[in-house]
């Protein structure tokens, strides 16, 4: 029986882990899952097929995806995932062969004389209201989390709410003074009955990682170890306890197990209020025998952990430091070495690598530098990369990182670490932090979702979002409102109606057109007038204006060009797709029959993109007599700058678009062409699948983010393949969107389904892009 999975209908708040773990449906392979898909209007779409969908601008259903391609696309058959065909132009084909031209000559002037004599309108009709293709999509799921409580599945509370802060820990280690300073674990609140409320609990935080107590690689230390380093570092700074977590982050007393691990993980995520409080801090760190007695290698492995990071941060206490080191040639009964005494900066420059990162937080936590709250989540999360841990939780990453922040969303342990650092960043006032960092465009594929390293090296305070994130979805997905968004054509080019200004020449032609029939009816009328009244004047005259009307219609296909031939002002915004590379002349006979310059290559819109002087189009506006040297010297005093052909100006895009061509991988990343008709620019970009749809959702640089995603109907989701930088202007004819379920890599498991590296190619049908 084949699993049906309705992405529409899976429960809410289930996680990937959980959907797994709680169906497995007998493990069906994903090749005999049947998978379901509500469009905009609700109409369902059942299949089990791999194919790259689309929905159809026209009427918002799901086909096949139909990539035009460049001949040598097509030519290396390369593995893909949707349909190819030939590049199909929108205006007739054009050509240099000139017996081919003089052959098409005749056909096409009598066509334009009667195409000219009827009253119809021959030029491209506009279409969508002169906007872009809408997106026709809508997401009907509910989300895992939503940002206003309310929205929630039915029953189930928002997981939003607050970790509570503790003003003292839960258990102590005390050292009774009275009773030969014998160390007695309890809880503060047992303590404090037995010897009054009054009774001071400064304590001592020792750390340590466990990874020296455990690892054979050192003469690790043991528990009776750390409690002998606690009760001496609790006698030295005049406190009359310690914390350490081996002891004092459950009940010790409490004889289910299950209850000691619940408050273990409850008290886990509260590390940070109890180190803030402490009155002193003990490091202590093992010996390693290849290190010659010296501290550095043991206080650099603590000091490259995740969780010890934030120890040292929040520490506000006026002591220094004190690290402990574990003594192997020591017995348990002799007493500790001395400990060294080291301020926090002292041990933050000692132990701490990247000293240019974290330097800022320990500048914030003294309050000498203070980062806004976006500045301190952005290079909190950076330092907290670069160090290592055990994990402990998926979300560990996160839940360090919260121990920072003021707001401490509830952990759910089922999370991600995307879904865990959405859940922090949506409870906290990180400036729209996920927001940012949907718009960035990391250095390659192989980086995580947290990296914050962008392919223009922009930082995430440079870029201001234009959406928001209301909700967390299962997958590792948000849910984006807000989002400008239109559709991509990849099947063919359409006639794109332009705008211009008509000067008297362009009024004369469309003239003379229009009274060519005009003119040949009077010259036959006088012919047969002139014959019948036997007035050879009036047959000359009929004559002469039978040989002009012929002239005029000989022509019409150069004065139909003249009509055409204006400075575009404005043009019907369409974004035309196409796999692979093409001159951009090419692309300009195919789009619009003609060669005036109408398109240019963008600037800086992909990491693809180059530019440089426009010494072409300023020697245009040079007359001939101008001297060379003041040329040159106008030029670079205008300082105009133009976009670069990518593959002309640099061998590496060359050899990219060379190697794209031969990949037999569908999951390597391939070359792709975007065309706008509304700025006239094209941009050349890498992407692993063609996107079907731009969604703005960001500015940055006085340009536009737009995130062009590729679409897993399955689920719904739609799925960042690349970002691009456009004109700010084309989002004013773009349509707002309705709530996007957006992720940000896609785990794409459609490799198991027969081979991948099957070429596909077929000729087209329907006008919605339906296949014959």
């Amino acid at each position: 029986m084949n699993d049906l999975r309705h992405s529409s209908d899976l429960p809410s708040g289930q996680t990937s882990k959980q959907t797994q773990n709680s169906s497995k449906q007998a493990e069906t392979p994903y090749r005999d899952r049947l998978f379901r898909h509500r469009d905009f209007l609700r109409r369902p779409f059942q299949g089990n097929d791999r194919n790259e969908k689309f929905l159809s601008p026209y009427n918002g259903r799901l086909r096949n995806l139909v990539v035009q391609s460049s001949d040598g696309v097509i030519a290396s058959k390369s593995g893909a995932l949707w349909y190819r065909t030939g590049l199909r132009n929108g205006k007739g084909s054009v050509t240099t062969d000139y017996h081919s031209a003089a052959m098409r000559w005749i056909p096409a002037c009598l066509a334009v004389a009667v195409v000219s004599s009827l009253p119809i309108q021959v030029a491209p009709e506009p279409s969508n209201f002169g906007r872009y293709d809408a997106f026709l999509y809508k997401d009907w799921r509910y989300p895992l989390d939503a940002r206003n409580k309310t929205e929630n599945k039915h029953g189930r509370t928002n997981t939003a709410v607050e970790i509570p802060r503790v003003v003292e820990p839960t258990y102590l280690c005390f050292i009774d003074f009275e009773n030969d300073e014998k160390i007695i674990w309890s809880s503060v609140s047992k303590w404090r009955q037995a010897h009054g409320d009054a009774t001071p609990t400064d304590y001592v935080f020792v750390s340590f990682i466990g990874v020296q107590s455990e690892s054979s690689g050192y003469r690790g230390f043991d528990s009776k170890f750390l409690s002998k380093v606690g009760k001496h570092a609790a006698k030295k700074a005049g406190a009359s306890a310690y914390w350490i977590s081996k002891s004092c982050l459950f009940n010790r007393e409490e004889e289910k197990e299950e209850k000691k691990r619940l408050e273990k993980e409850r008290n886990i995520w509260t590390i940070s209020d109890i180190v803030r409080r402490a009155k002193a801090v003990a490091v202590v760190v093992a010996e390693d025998p290849f290190d010659d007695g010296e501290y550095d290698t043991a206080l650099q492995e603590w000091g490259d952990r995740v969780w010890t990071m934030p120890e040292l941060l929040l520490y506000t206490g006026n002591q220094d430091i004190s690290i402990y080191k574990h003594n192997n040639k020591k017995s348990p009964e002799e007493p500790l070495d001395e400990p060294r005494e080291t301020p926090r900066r002292e041990l933050w420059s000692e132990t701490w690598s990247d000293t240019d990162l974290s330097g800022q937080l320990l500048d914030h936590y003294e309050n000498s530098l203070v980062l806004s709250p976006l500045e301190l989540v952005t290079v909190a999360l950076r330092c907290l990369n670069k160090r290592h841990h055990k994990e402990y939780k998926e979300g560990d990453m996160s839940y360090a990182l919260m121990g920072l922040l003021r707001q401490r969303p509830s952990v759910v342990i089922t999370d991600t670490g995307f879904q865990a650092f959405a859940r922090l960043s949506l409870a906290n006032d990180s400036n729209l932090l996920m927001e940012r960092m949907i718009c960035l465009l990391p250095k390659s594929l192989d980086e995580e979702w947290w990296s914050l390293d962008d392919a223009w090296d922009v930082m995430l305070w440079d870029i201001y979002p234009k959406t928001q994130i209301c909700g967390i979805g299962d997958n590792d997905t948000v849910i984006l409102d807000g989002a400008r968004g239109a559709a991509i054509r990849w099947d063919k080019f359409v006639p794109v109606l332009t705008l211009g200004q008509e000067s008297t020449r362009h009024r004369l032609a469309r003239w003379v057109l229009r009274t060519v029939p005009a003119l040949f009816i009077v010259a036959l009328l006088g012919i047969i007038i002139g014959a019948a009244v036997k007035v050879n004047a009036i047959i000359g005259l009929g004559a002469g204006l039978l040989v002009l009307s012929g002239v005029v219609v000989f022509a019409s296909p150069n004065l139909t060009r003249l009509i055409y031939q204006t400075k575009v002002h404005d043009s019907q915004p369409f974004f035309f797709g196409m796999e692979g590379y093409l001159d951009i002349h090419e692309l300009e006979l195919l789009i619009f029959g003609s060669l005036e310059g109408r398109l240019q290559w963008s600037t800086a819109s992909s990491p693809l993109s180059h530019h440089d002087l426009d010494r072409q189009g300023m020697k245009r506006d040079f007359l001939k007599e101008d001297i060379p040297e003041v040329a040159e010297r106008i030029m670079k005093s205008e300082n105009m700058f133009s976009g670069l052909d990518p593959v002309q100006s640099h061998e590496t895009t060359k050899e990219l678009v060379e190697k794209a061509k031969t990949t037999t991988n569908h999951l390597d990343k391939k070359i792709f062409t975007l065309i706008d008709t509304y700025t006239m620019t094209v941009t050349l970009f890498e992407a692993v699948r063609p996107p079907v749809a731009v969604l703005i959702c960001g500015a940055e640089g006085g340009m536009q983010r737009a995130l062009l995603c590729s679409q897993d109907w399955t689920s719904g989701t739609l799925y960042r393949e690349t970002v691009l930088r456009m004109e700010t202007r084309v989002k004013d004819r773009m349509d707002t969107m309705a709530r996007v379920r957006l992720g940000l890599k896609r785990d794409d498991k459609r490799e198991e389904i027969d081979d991948p590296t099957e070429f596909k190619f077929h000729k087209f049908g329907g006008r919605d892009g339906s296949f014959v």
